[in-house]
């Protein structure tokens, strides 16, 4: 029997992962990664989301003291429980990284390989990975949802039928921790192949706790994958292709196999990342932006309640487009709510999406006065995208901002300062806060890091019991 497009597919992966072992320029990308992935976290470990998952995961498996980190908090949960705890924490602010085509890789991923470090490495019976041997499952992990996503050739928000993170991510995922388990070629098809059949998510819950359940929920199935894979457990050996395997089930006739296996740049340098500066969906950080240069160019002691009108001209994005978000977590996903935040506030950070800031009177009248005019000449690529915002005075006089790229979007590098600061600032304002020079200095050095130094900076990233 010919070897499948699954195989070709895990092999193609596996042999770049195993140079990336040994790539600095692929490590130095992801060890960025992990670090705001990780600050991420903590910051939102807080959320009501996570912390209903893990009195959940709690309550249902009890705490497991040999079990595997949960960031921000006292117990260790089983390994599959704590990648999904952690993975809805990374996610659930909005806070990590973009990709292009649009994906968050990074809560699907580093989660479920967290996971594996300590106790939970030692209970698989094999070698415990080195900080190098994460960061290069995880280059790989990214890899594999940047391929899918390309093959998918859903590029525009609207083409998106599910979200992708919970649609790729459980294969990166399991990708990724098999790669660092050192499982042979045949379980790494396999744990491909398991992970498959795990796959979804429903656009619906955007703006719901669920949505972060996406990005934890793969993190979790990915691992789980990829455990059962080791312990011999099978699947079809070309789940991805054939025509009901994973691609003609998602994608459709559309999907573009020669994606899957061509030769590219690491995903996680070309594109690589675009870092997100405010904790919201990415699209609003073009509204943002173009919001606090129109309010930039207001004349001086001009204040919001001296606007008779605000115009947003942007691509028809019909589900960003939420006049009245009921919740400050919805918040995230209204380009009406960010442009009336940045308008009053001359700021967007984790304090503009909370409650009693959505449902303040101020908040309450500007809203009231926010209108989108979808301009369909204008593409919903976050790589193509432009938005204006205009502002109409009481007087009748008007002025406006434009954003064809917040800061951070690819082809725009993020300042290093400005990331340490923004990891700063999430774990200075975490419940590790005591821990968090000591975590930035090791996450620093990330790299070099053997398998005890790994497992000390995790370590620290929990609550003393």
């Amino acid at each position: 029997m010919a070897q499948g497009l699954t195989t070709d597919f895990v092999q193609a992966i596996a042999s770049a992962h195993s140079g990336w072992l040994r790539d600095d320029a692929v490590l130095t990308a992801a060890s960025a990664l992990v670090a705001d992935g990780i600050a991420v976290a903590a910051a939102g470990a807080a959320e009501p989301g996570p912390e209903i998952l893990a009195a959940h995961f709690a309550a249902m498996a009890g705490s497991a003291a040999d079990g595997s980190v949960v960031i921000a908090r006292a117990n260790r949960l089983r390994p599959t429980d704590a990648a999904l705890v952690n993975g809805a924490a990374m996610h659930v602010l909005d806070y990590e990284p973009m990709w292009n085509p649009a994906n968050h890789s990074v809560s699907t991923v580093l989660p479920a390989l967290l996971a594996l470090v300590g106790p939970a490495a030692r209970q698989s019976g094999r070698r415990a990975p080195d900080g190098a041997a994460l960061l290069a499952a995880l280059a790989a992990g990214v890899e594999v949802q940047a391929r899918l996503r390309r093959a998918s050739r859903q590029f525009e928000p609207a083409d998106l039928v599910f979200h992708p993170p919970g649609l790729v991510g459980p294969p990166g995922a399991a990708l990724a921790c098999g790669l660092m388990l050192g499982l042979p070629a045949a379980q790494l098809v396999a744990a491909v192949g398991i992970a498959a059949s795990r796959a979804g998510g429903l656009l619906a819950n955007v703006g719901s706790m669920t949505k972060a359940l996406h990005c934890g929920g793969a993190a979790a199935a990915g691992l789980d994958a990829a455990l059962l894979a080791a312990r011999g457990f099978g699947a079809d050996p070309d789940a991805l292709d054939g025509p009901r395997g994973y691609l003609t089930a998602f994608f459709g006739d559309a999907a573009d196999r020669d994606r899957m296996t061509e030769t590219a740049p690491p995903a996680v340098i070309e594109p690589g990342p675009a870092f997100k500066f405010y904790p919201s969906q990415y699209g609003t950080h073009f509204v943002i932006e173009a919001a606090l240069a129109a309010r930039a160019a207001l004349p001086a002691g001009t204040g919001a309640d001296a606007l008779s009108g605000v115009e947003i001209v942007a691509p028809n994005m019909p589900y960003v487009d939420r006049p009245a978000p009921p919740t400050g977590l919805a918040g995230k996903f209204s380009f009406q709510y960010v442009a009336a935040a940045a308008l009053l506030d001359g700021r967007v950070d984790l304090q503009s999406f909370t409650d009693a800031r959505r449902h303040a009177a101020e908040m309450e009248a500007l809203l009231a006065k926010v209108r989108i005019r979808p301009d369909l000449s204008r593409q919903g690529r976050f790589d193509r995208m432009r938005v204006d915002v205009n502002l109409e005075l009481a007087d009748g006089r008007r002025v406006g901002g434009t954003c064809d790229g917040p800061p951070g979007i690819w082809g725009r590098p993020a300042p290093a300062e400005r990331l340490a600061a923004k990891a700063r600032a999430c774990l200075s304002g975490s419940a590790l806060a005591p821990a968090a020079e000591a975590i930035l200095t090791g996450l620093g050095g990330l790299a070099g890091l053997d398998a005890a130094g790994l497992e000390a900076l995790l370590e620290r990233l929990s609550l003393p019991a």
